[in-house]
């Protein structure tokens, strides 16, 4: 009896250190990608908007859904108000941006976003 407790506590183990690495590994590749996402994000509000962003979060979809990365923040100076820039990881451009509408409808309509 003693053995097969041993046998499935090992492979208990065996399981959450592979799921555990797993883990480890797809955090490594969102942070990479997230590097690359917000100097272009924050590239795209300063060209279109005129604005500068700051960071708060961000979040990477399942590859199985869609490429993109929803990163969260904010206008200096207007902290209160969350601006949301969704961008494509695979296409490296940004597919839209949402925000409250003082935001929104100063983007300036002369420059065509990609």
């Amino acid at each position: 009896m003693k053995k097969v407790i041993i046998i499935i506590l090992s492979f208990i183990t065996i399981i959450a250190i592979l799921v555990g690495g797993c883990s480890v590994v797809s955090s490594v590749k969102n942070k990479e990608k997230m590097d690359i996402a917000l100097p272009i994000s924050v590239k795209h509000i300063k060209q279109y908007y005129n604005a500068d962003f700051v960071l708060k979060d961000y979040a990477v979809d399942a590859p199985y859904i869609h490429s993109r990365i929803f990163i969260d923040g904010y206008i200096k100076g207007h902290e209160d108000d969350t601006i949301t820039v969704a961008y494509d990881y695979e296409k490296k451009e940004v597919i839209y941006v949402i925000g409250p509408s003082w935001f929104t409808d100063r983007r300036n309509p002369k420059i065509e976003a990609p």
